[in-house]
């Protein structure tokens, strides 16, 4: 006769092991199995970056394009041709993930924006809609065509800042594709939800790489917006769309689009949020934005602060 204690002693103890199994494999292995560097290739100049989780230094300065330049019309077509020569030096593209980012566009009539999210895409989508329906912008003999960038350290830590403070189960599962006893930490967030994915080339939009989501080397834009500068560089193109009262409705959306902390005039020290991650992950990151970091000029560690 069979004891059935036995049975249930074999039964906990084979599930325990499947837990175990299973946990190993959530938390061993994480990195991608291809380099970014397979999928850009440089014809010329290459560009190698070193991702580092030590103290900044006084040395170590970003210097932005815009900073110290009033021309803000010049700064918007220096950045531009800029990357279109950073654009030449590849031989061409070959897209990495199982699904070929969509481009996911709003538009006023005048202006066309290409979405970026969390690089003030929720400000320009409400910002073309209040033009399309209060301004009395005449006929336009062309449509402008902008996207958004923004320096990829600080935009991961606002993602995370956003999606998981407040309904951060549905996030985490909807984003990770995981399940969390507890609020993930930065460094779990990283590790199991932006570079476990990458591992297996797969995406959410939310961390997505800008210039892979917009076409920014074959696109045809007219302006590569820097979040940094916004509130300059959105005036020029709003004043040079011909759109009537674009003061009053650019100030009026960013009211209604500012996030809480800066309402409360909190600043966010981004800096922090990437001392507890190993210098591997600090380096994949730089591996997996390092297309960013050269298009668009970022800096390549996050510890590298933006010159004041």
């Amino acid at each position: 006769m069979v004891d059935s204690g036995r049975i249930i002693k074999i039964f906990v103890i084979s599930v325990l092991v499947c837990i175990l199994l299973f946990l190993i494999y959530q938390t061993s292995s994480y990195y991608p199995r291809n380099s970014i560097s397979e999928y850009y290739v440089l014809n010329k100049d290459s560009v190698e970056y070193k991702g580092s989780n030590k103290q900044n230094t006084e040395e170590e300065l970003w210097v932005p394009d815009w900073y110290n330049h009033t021309d803000v019309g010049g700064v918007l077509r220096r950045r531009l041709q800029t990357v279109r020569e950073k654009c030449t030096k590849y031989t061409g593209y070959r897209n990495q993930w199982k699904d070929k980012p969509r481009i996911k566009q709003a538009s006023s009539g005048s202006i066309k924006y290409c979405y970026t999210a969390k690089a003030g895409s929720t400000f320009w989508n409400n910002l073309l809609q209040a033009v399309r329906k209060t301004s009395k912008t005449p006929a336009a003999n062309r449509t402008v065509k902008l996207t958004t960038v923004r320096n990829p350290w600080h935009r991961l830590v606002s993602t995370y800042i956003h999606k998981f403070s407040t309904k951060w189960r549905s996030h985490a599962q909807n984003m990770c594709h995981k399940r969390f006893f507890k609020r993930p930490s930065f460094r779990k967030f990283v590790k199991d939800c932006v570079l476990s994915r990458w591992m297996i080339h797969e995406y959410n939009t939310h961390w997505l790489p800008a210039a892979e989501r917009c076409d920014v080397c074959t696109g045809n834009l007219d302006f590569i917006v820097a979040v940094e500068n916004m509130k300059d560089e959105a005036m020029y193109i709003l004043e040079n769309s011909s759109v009537s009262s674009y003061e009053k409705i650019y100030n009026g959306i960013r009211q209604s689009t500012i996030r809480l902390n800066e309402k409360k005039k909190k600043s966010t020290n981004y800096q922090d949020y990437y001392k507890d991650l190993d210098e591997k992950d600090i380096q994949m990151l730089t591996e997996l934005y390092s297309f960013d970091i050269y298009l668009f000029s970022y800096p390549e560690s996050p510890f590298i602060f933006q010159v004041k």
